[in-house]
């Protein structure tokens, strides 16, 4: 075949077109131009540089004659094989007048259409080398030229699928390109099971889905089998006999070609060609070319399998990188979230110590100051000018007064004295207590409290103090009324209560100070900025812990965890905590 030859495809059923191209003439070295209608095909014969035209008899706007008379009333001779289903003796004879090389009737094999392109393109060059040539060189060359083209297939099969790297694509490649070169009728590529040591069917081209599916063949008593204990091709044909040769059991072929699928010198499976219908036996050519392509297979299969198994390997690696990404960084949110605690801590403490100072040493003047303040307004007559003075004093005194108890409270800051608690108990005590708050700011209370949450260890009594706090707090900042939604539920070996709010919220960048003593956005006189301090705190000792997440304008959130059973304090806070015990409310 002279290189570089161009190939006309004039027909208007693509099937027939993708035959001609993929199987016939480009595996071959030929060049395609396809057109799906006489007219199209026309121009490209009359502009291109074509070689041969391989038209249909039957096509829209114009037929393959009406085609041929035109290029012949323009003095075009381009080779040309004519292609019909409607085959006769006048129309053959209609398309040789005209020119036509060749003549195909549908269906036609690819060694048919094949052969019809070589005549049609080699015929004067074949014409003249048998001038010179005896008939026995001719015979030689021709299989020699059969012989390189073979070759050439299989190499463009074979680089075709060592590129390939998914097993499911590779195989299947491998079937169709088994089938292909070997012309026969169904392919199969059966692999070897380590687990049990049969052959079970990974790909198949021909063979019916019903016996496809669960196809497997034991290596002792099978030919395949016999392929994979030898390491050795089998051929066999049985064209002559009824009998047929068994493939399994129920299933009868009249020739069958088996070669061996190697890494290495181990055999993990068996490539097979048969033909269940046709009397064509398979020969040496036909195993040489399948052992070849075999060779290509084994070597793509193992590629394939170590690049799925690279893959995957880079994939969990992958994994193991996000989960470690993961947790490492919960862990630093932990550990600052545990630095900022213990700073919080520290500094509590530090203003706890300078507090207990403080009150201690104002408590003494205060007392005497309140204690004359009552005792002159006790004397003084009902219309003295110096009542309504006194009675101011008595009270910044009574309010300087609470304003140091909450100082001492905070100091002291007594460990919690365990006992089992019922939360839900809890919070409805506090709730009911912060009842006449409530109904002064119009605030709706909704409890949501889930049913099944347990007894948990704590000073009833502290907590009550930390839900009060914070739940005046909510109550304080809806203004013009609102939504308070409380709700507590297990989660696992812990406590989890909430305090929702629709008020006017916290900015963000006072979100990090809310806990810090004295810290307060309320106006003078309405608040020390201690509760929350004190609520932080006494949920610490708990060993729990209390976030808030804001927003300004849509409310704040308070979320409190806190164990059901703490590992390190016990009913007087120095030790586990007993086994049995009452709840408290």
């Amino acid at each position: 075949m002279m290189p570089d030859e161009t190939v006309l495809v004039v027909d208007d059923s693509r099937e027939n077109v993708k035959f001609l191209c993929q199987y016939v003439l480009e595996p071959r070295g030929y060049k395609t131009v396809v057109a799906h209608d006489g007219e199209t095909g026309l121009n490209y014969a009359l502009t291109g540089a074509v070689d041969l035209m391989l038209i249909d008899l039957k096509m829209p706007r114009l037929t393959g004659l009406e085609v041929l008379k035109v290029l012949k009333s323009k003095g075009h001779d381009i080779p040309t094989i004519l292609m019909t289903f409607y085959g006769s003796e006048e129309t053959a004879i209609q398309a040789f007048r005209l020119g036509a090389k060749d003549y195909l009737v549908k269906p036609f094999t690819v060694t048919e259409a094949a052969e019809a392109v070589e005549r049609a393109l080699t015929e004067r060059r074949l014409r003249q080398e048998k001038e010179r040539l005896e008939g026995g060189v001719v015979r030689i060359n021709r299989q020699l030229a059969q012989r390189v083209r073979e070759l050439d297939i299989l190499s463009s099969i074979g680089k075709s699928v060592a590129q390939l790297v998914d097993v499911e694509t590779v195989l299947n490649r491998v079937v169709e390109a088994a089938s292909y070169i070997t012309g026969a009728e169904e392919a199969s590529l059966l692999l070897v099971d380590e687990a049990s040591g049969e052959l079970y069917l990974r790909a198949a081209r021909g063979l019916g889905e019903t016996f496809a599916r669960g196809f497997r063949l034991k290596v002792e008593d099978s030919l395949a089998g016999q392929v994979v204990r030898t390491g050795k091709p089998i051929r066999i044909e049985n064209v002559t006999t009824d009998q047929g040769i068994k493939i399994k059991t129920g299933y009868l072929v009249k020739s069958l070609l088996n070669v061996p699928l190697k890494a290495g010198k181990r055999v993990i499976g068996v490539l097979c060609v048969d033909n269940q219908v046709s009397n064509r036996v398979f020969g040496e050519n036909d195993e040489k070319l399948l052992v070849a392509l075999a060779d290509y297979a084994s070597l793509s299969i193992v590629n394939a399998q170590l690049f799925q198994e690279l893959r995957r390997s880079r994939d969990e690696i992958q994994k193991w990188n996000q989960e470690l990404e993961k947790r490492v960084a919960e862990r630093t949110e932990e550990l600052q979230r545990m630095q900022t605690q213990l700073v919080r801590a520290e500094r509590l403490a530090s203003v706890g110590q300078l507090a207990a100072g403080v009150a201690h040493e104002i408590n003494n003047p205060l007392g005497i100051i309140l204690g004359f303040s009552q005792g002159m307004l006790e004397q003084m007559p009902p219309d003295s000018a110096f009542i309504e003075p006194l009675r101011i004093v008595e009270q910044e005194a009574l309010r300087c007064k609470r304003i140091i108890q909450n100082l001492l409270d905070f100091s002291r800051q007594s460990r919690p004295v365990m006992a089992l608690t019922r939360v839900a108990s809890v919070l409805d005590t506090t709730l009911d207590a912060l009842g006449p708050q409530i109904a002064l700011h119009h605030v709706e209370v909704v409890r949501a409290y889930d049913a099944d949450i347990p007894e948990m260890w704590a000073d009833a009594h502290q907590l009550r103090q930390v839900f009060t706090n914070i739940a005046l707090n909510a109550i304080q900042a809806m203004r013009d009324g609102g939504c308070l939604t409380v709700s507590a539920a297990a989660q696992g070996d812990e406590v989890v209560i909430s305090f929702r709010d629709t008020g006017i919220g916290i900015p963000e960048e006072n979100l990090g100070r809310i806990f810090d003593p004295f810290f307060t956005t309320k106006e003078v006189g309405e608040g020390t900025g201690l509760g929350l301090s004190v609520s932080f705190f006494i949920v610490k000792q708990h060993q729990g812990t209390i976030d808030v997440e804001s927003q300004v304008g849509k409310g704040a959130c308070f979320t409190i965890h806190l164990p059901l059973r703490p590992s390190s304090l016990d009913t007087n806070g120095a030790g586990a905590a007993p086994a049995t015990g009452k709840a408290s409310a």
